[in-house]
């Protein structure tokens, strides 16, 4: 690989780079997910005050308020898609599992929360971040390296590994 040559564009990013930070995403998914899990929003309760006060709180972007009303409406439904979701996704990346398709999910679930919150770029809050992140998985997928994705290539669409 020649740095100094980079109009030629047949430069590849190898995979190995990203295995660390698929590994931190899935961590602070997983992490996320269990508090979700023990934290009471299976049951809607802790989504409903955090969604209310984006929606009082007037943080929510326009384009994406029915959303938000949509989960204040059915917290439960929402609140377990959330943490299951981010579960899901966080084992798919520790695992290199089918980390393309996680990190589409990944991307849906973290652009909702950036989104829904009124995140920007400055801090606080790192779903826009970790959106990113995941955005970036899905064009260069981790898993074929140090991931289950390695033994499933060839075996499984390329749209998922």
């Amino acid at each position: 690989m020649r740095l100094g040559n980079l109009s030629s564009m047949n430069e590849r990013f190898p995979l190995a780079f990203l295995v660390p930070l698929r590994v931190l995403v899935g961590v602070i998914l997983v992490i996320e997910g269990y508090q979700k899990f023990s934290g009471g929003w299976l049951h809607g309760d802790a989504l409903y005050g955090i969604v209310g006060n984006w929606l009082n709180g007037n943080k929510t972007y326009d384009f994406f308020r029915p959303v938000i009303e949509s989960a204040r409406l059915h917290p439960k439904i929402f609140g377990t898609l959330i943490t299951l979701g981010e579960l899901t996704v966080g084992l798919s990346m520790l695992l290199g599992l089918m980390t393309r398709l996680g990190a589409v999910l990944g991307t849906l679930l973290l652009g909702s929360v950036a989104f829904g919150s009124g995140q920007g770029l400055a801090p606080p809050g790192n779903a826009l971040l970790m959106m990113a992140i995941m955005a970036t998985f899905v064009v260069a997928p981790p898993g074929r390296i140090l991931g289950i994705d390695q033994k499933l290539r060839g075996r499984m669409p390329r749209w998922m590994v």
